[in-house]
């Protein structure tokens, strides 16, 4: 049964004041308005909900018992968006955000700084974590939102790509002289390779793009590649790298912007290998102003971090 809740909370005021008259004052109605929604919603439930005496309204039982049902949803009503309003200001003066390693361990600082300008009332928490912790986080609303490579369509989740970067090889000048400046996915079978785990890519050839993880895609390629080492972050691959260990493959993003002078960066192609880096969110979640700055100014810094 649907009933209109204009009329549920017309009989609430007529049964808790006790009178049509003084519900027709507060709700700024006539008395005979009160009483023909009154005797609509008695029609729609079909029981008598009222009764008049000749001093005030009484509720019937049935009306008594409705009443304290309606009071009792309207009292839930106002409590849920009590919590919806206290929420959204705790939003407001708070924004709390994911970011996967190989970002913020470049990105952050500037990004953060940046923020802090703008929003020198606004605290910040950030939790540095990988792609699958990242959105699981997420769904569990623990974070606003995270900043990720690429993840894999999700029916409860919204990715918005806000940066392509390409993955670079990094290789020890003393280790490996005579290496060209650019390198193709057979060169490199070539080589002893250093990878990141769990490093979520997609591979650009012929204008066809294929996302996976940067291993899946390796030992798919068809050719006979020689991973020496996988590691989980980028600063210890870049030191691997520079030991002569392999040739380091990672997002140009990832680079330390100290790096070694014994480091040469290769770029790599047949095919470009790329990374698209954006925001996860919960689909249809709406993020506070400050979140969407920071956003934006995340955006801003990794265009700069690439060119």
């Amino acid at each position: 049964m649907s009933v209109n809740l204009k009329l549920l909370h017309t009989f609430a005021r007529v049964a808790h004041l006790r009178s049509f008259s003084r519900a027709a004052e507060e709700m700024g109605r006539t008395p005979s308005a009160i009483s023909m929604q009154i005797a609509e919603l008695e029609g729609q439930i079909g029981l008598k909900l009222l009764e008049r005496t000749t001093r005030n309204v009484i509720p019937t039982p049935d009306g008594a018992i409705l009443l304290e049902r309606v009071q009792d949803s309207v009292r839930r009503l106002d409590e849920g968006i009590a919590e919806t309003r206290d929420a959204a200001e705790r939003r407001r003066g708070r924004v709390i955000f994911g970011c996967a390693p190989t970002v913020a361990a470049t990105m952050l600082a500037p990004v953060l700084v940046e923020f802090r300008r703008r929003f020198p009332d606004v605290s910040l928490h950030v939790r540095e974590v990988t792609s699958n912790d990242l959105l699981s986080a997420v769904r569990d609303r623990e974070i606003d939102f995270g900043v990720t490579p690429f993840v894999q369509a999700k029916s409860d989740l919204m990715f918005k790509s806000m940066l392509r970067e390409p993955l670079v090889a990094l290789a020890s000048i003393d280790h490996f002289k005579d290496l060209p400046e650019v390198l193709t996915l057979e060169s490199l079978t070539q080589l002893p390779l250093l990878v990141m785990q769990g490093m979520p890519v997609i591979a650009v050839q012929n204008k066809q793009e294929s996302p996976m993880l940067l291993t899946e895609y390796l030992e798919s390629a068809g050719l006979s590649l020689g991973i020496a080492c996988s590691v989980r972050q980028a600063a210890t691959l870049v030191d691997l790298a520079t030991s002569g260990l392999g040739v380091g493959i990672v997002p140009k993003l990832a680079i330390p912007v100290g790096i070694s002078h014994k480091i040469r960066i290769h770029s790599l192609i047949e095919p470009e290998i790329v990374r698209d880096i954006g925001i996860a969110t919960l689909k249809g979640e709406v993020l506070s102003k400050p979140s969407r700055a920071l956003v934006t100014i995340f955006k801003d810094q990794l265009t700069k971090g690439i060119q």
